[in-house]
């Protein structure tokens, strides 16, 4: 039965090819480039879709200072920490001077280390963006978080949601005492 459906179909395109057997193969040829074109359409867009994950990442890495509790300077380049929002310098968290402990916490986390930052994005002040790494592979953004001295920066990421739950839970760093949100703080404090 399948070979004469078969007849039937080749039959088919041989009329309306006007008999021409040679025109049969044409017409496969043609079908076999249509589909291989569009694979190879498929295959450019995914990989024009893919590029940015492809690419790598620029990573920085060598020994650092911090300059805040979310910002610090690797060879003679400033990151900031990609995903969290550490407490200004100078904010206090009722009598916990929570800025200057933030600070001190990065400084003390990073010190005599060598830091890995893998790029995420730039800032608006054309600082890079990076998560950073101990060579443990501890993240300093997840553990300021969890430490209770900056939050997840919800605008970018909800990447460091957990840590901060957990440091809200167990009221540790700046959620022992409350604090005024940073943006709060930073609209009543500019610099």
């Amino acid at each position: 039965m399948m070979s004469i459906w078969m007849s039937a179909k080749a039959l088919a395109k041989l009329v309306i090819m006007g008999g021409q057997v040679e025109g049969l193969d044409v017409l496969r040829n043609r079908k076999h480039m249509f589909q291989m074109s569009r694979s190879v359409t498929l295959c450019l867009a995914l990989s024009v879709l893919a590029w940015p994950v492809l690419a790598k990442q620029p990573v920085v890495s060598g020994s650092a200072y911090a300059v805040d509790g979310d910002t610090l300077v690797i060879k003679h380049r400033h990151v900031r920490l990609f995903g969290i929002d550490a407490f200004e310098h100078d904010q206090t968290c009722g009598r916990f001077r929570c800025g200057v402990e933030a600070t001190s916490a990065l400084r003390g986390l990073i010190e005599g280390q060598i830091i890995t930052c893998r790029q995420q994005d730039h800032d608006q002040y054309g600082r890079m963006v990076a998560i950073c790494k101990l060579p443990s592979g501890l993240d300093l953004g997840a553990e300021m978080v969890r430490r209770g001295l900056a939050v997840d920066y919800r605008s970018f990421t909800l990447d460091y949601m957990d840590e901060e739950t957990d440091a809200r839970a167990h009221k540790r760093g700046a959620w022992a005492r409350g604090f005024q949100s940073l943006v709060q703080y930073r609209r009543e404090h500019p610099r």
